[in-house]
């Protein structure tokens, strides 16, 4: 719920701010944020927000806040798209959503790409370490059997 509301502020402060006529040029980091946001919805929505572990889970409330966060920003998306056509600045906006868009999936998914590798390498560590403290284990008591 808090991802829509941040995307409901964000493109109702740009349509204000374009309907007073503030400089577009000014106003391209504030698309380029609504973007990422719609990056990161689509991100919570594959499910690689989470961990390994969390992935296995999933609340049916997290779907919800999903569901609306996309809503929320595609009313906004039709709003600014109505706004902006008006003063043919639209294909302007595109083309800094679409650099920003891509620019923060990569990042998202390089984040998330080392967080796995990170969960695996301890999780493979842990295992190993698990393996030969059980071996050892066996081992003495093993000789503890027959010595003792």
């Amino acid at each position: 719920m808090a991802m829509a509301g941040v995307v409901t502020q964000l493109g109702s402060s740009i349509s204000s701010a374009v309907n007073a006529g503030k400089d577009i040029g000014s106003l391209l980091p504030h698309f380029g944020k609504l973007a990422q946001l719609e990056t990161e919805i689509n991100l919570c929505e594959s499910g690689k927000h989470k961990g390994p572990l969390g992935r296995l889970r999933s609340s049916e409330q997290e779907g919800l806040a999903i569901a609306q966060a996309k809503l929320a920003h595609k009313e906004q998306m039709d709003q600014l798209r109505a706004i902006c056509s008006i003063y043919g600045v639209w294909t302007v906006v595109q083309q800094e959503m679409a650099a920003a868009r891509k620019r923060h999936k990569e990042r998202l998914e390089e984040e998330a790409k080392r967080r796995d590798q990170l969960f695996w390498g301890l999780s493979l560590t842990a295992g190993a370490i698990i393996f030969i403290a059980g071996l050892g284990f066996m081992i003495w008591g093993v000789d503890a059997l027959y010595n003792g």
